[in-house]
């Protein structure tokens, strides 16, 4: 299903939703051509300012003013990390937190090729309680709490 299509500096861009994934396709566009539209949406739907954007991005204040006027190039690699960050800072928090940590959590166990009683041990609660958190069966408050703060944290540090 498209969501909408815009129209700017002669690139179509589609942006298609499927299971509240975005995906992005462009065609006839220069490296940079949507930057600038993409800060300004960032500006006001996040209500960020420029120098919060320069830290978000790591870039200094003139670095990015530079890339979103078109005076500087950007390599592909650096390209992607920004479109990841505004698109997780735009959309990434729709995900219900527990939704979202056990993705994470499969993620883990797939990649890390870790058991549930692995994990368990590693972020310290009960193979049963993972067991119950992942089926989303109700446990204890405390307890899901954890789960999710230390699986996002074990993600965070694996992936560094």
């Amino acid at each position: 299903m498209v969501k909408y299509i815009k129209k700017c500096d002669g690139c179509d861009t589609r942006v298609e939703y499927r299971n509240h994934a975005k995906i992005s396709l462009t065609t006839n566009a220069s490296q940079f051509n949507n930057l600038k539209e993409d800060m300004q949406e960032l500006i006001e739907n996040c209500n960020l300012s420029y120098p919060q954007l320069s830290l978000i991005f790591h870039l200094s204040n003139n670095e990015l003013e530079n890339l979103v006027s078109c005076k500087a190039n950007s390599t592909q690699n650096y390209d992607e990390k920004i479109q990841l960050k505004k698109d997780m800072l735009m959309f990434g928090f729709e995900l219900d937190a527990k939704e979202r940590a056990v993705l994470l959590m499969n993620n883990l166990i797939t990649d890390y090729l870790f058991s549930t009683e692995t994990l368990s041990k590693i972020i310290k609660v009960t193979e049963e309680e993972l067991i119950a958190f992942r089926q989303n069966q109700i446990i204890d408050r405390t307890v899901e709490i954890k789960i999710c703060v230390n699986i996002v944290m074990l993600h965070f540090v694996l992936r560094v």
